[in-house]
């Protein structure tokens, strides 16, 4: 992240580039700040195509200040909207599944850091009924959203694209990994909907918008299973997207 305000090695990366695809990190740092200066190199250059960072859930939902992680996504489509030539696009694809299992380097969305999946013992900690549709995505289909979007020819046009690789209930997630590994996957039921909930407020209470690591993990489990984080549609109907099966069989260490 040191070097994302290094506007002559910007400049040196976007000339003579058709397209450009951000796949900064999730850091507020580099969703506003970084972003704005990659934008303004693509605008000197003459790009026309810039897909910004995202692959994530649907922060039209929500409003500034909800979630502050989101906050910067938010204000750099505002900014770019008011002040840029480029038109962004945006895609809104879920969790990434690598971050939910914690593979791939991932860290994982763990019971540990207040999420679902041990990855040592192969169990679930679950709130509310279990039977919420998540949507997710592999890093792999990301990468084909990607470049089927700055490819499109109403790329220049920007906006926004919802797509997915698969959406599935955590208990449905529980039987696919069942049947494909022969092994069972001890649920936990933490609770309802409500105790997420009121843990984010107690978070912000207590850290403020400057500790929002400390508590915007809650908003955003408990987004996923309100509905408020739910893509609407699928607009890549046509790209090949890669099943929960198919994923556990590439990664069997899952």
């Amino acid at each position: 992240m040191d070097n994302y305000y290094d506007i002559q090695a910007l400049d040196r990366a976007v000339k003579g580039v058709d397209a450009i695809i951000c796949a900064y990190s999730g850091l507020p740092e580099l969703h506003l700040d970084g972003q704005l200066l990659l934008l303004r190199a693509a605008e000197r250059s003459g790009v026309e195509r810039f897909l910004a960072a995202g692959w994530n859930y649907d922060w039209r939902n929500i409003s500034l200040g909800d979630e502050p992680i989101y906050d910067a996504a938010i204000a750099f489509h505002a900014q770019a909207s008011i002040t840029s030539t480029i038109k962004p696009l945006h895609i809104f694809s879920g969790m990434f599944v690598e971050v939910f299992f914690g593979a791939c380097g991932q860290a994982g969305f763990t019971p540990r850091d207040n999420g679902v999946w041990d990855p040592i013992n192969k169990s679930m900690d679950i709130y509310g009924t279990g039977d919420e549709e998540w949507c997710f995505t592999t890093e792999s289909d990301a990468g084909k959203f990607g470049v089927e979007a700055v490819t499109h020819q109403d790329a220049k046009k920007g906006g926004f694209i919802s797509t997915c690789s698969f959406r599935m209930s955590l208990r449905q997630v529980q039987q696919v990994y069942e049947q494909v590994r022969g092994a069972p996957v001890q649920i936990f039921n933490k609770g309802p909907l409500s105790m997420l909930q009121q843990k984010a407020e107690e978070g912000k209470n207590k850290h403020g918008r400057a500790g929002f690591w400390n508590w915007h993990v809650f908003v955003f489990h408990a987004n996923c299973i309100s509905g408020v984080w739910n893509l609407k549609n699928d607009e890549m109907p046509d790209v090949e997207k890669t099943s929960l099966e198919k994923f556990l069989e590439i990664y069997p260490d899952v």
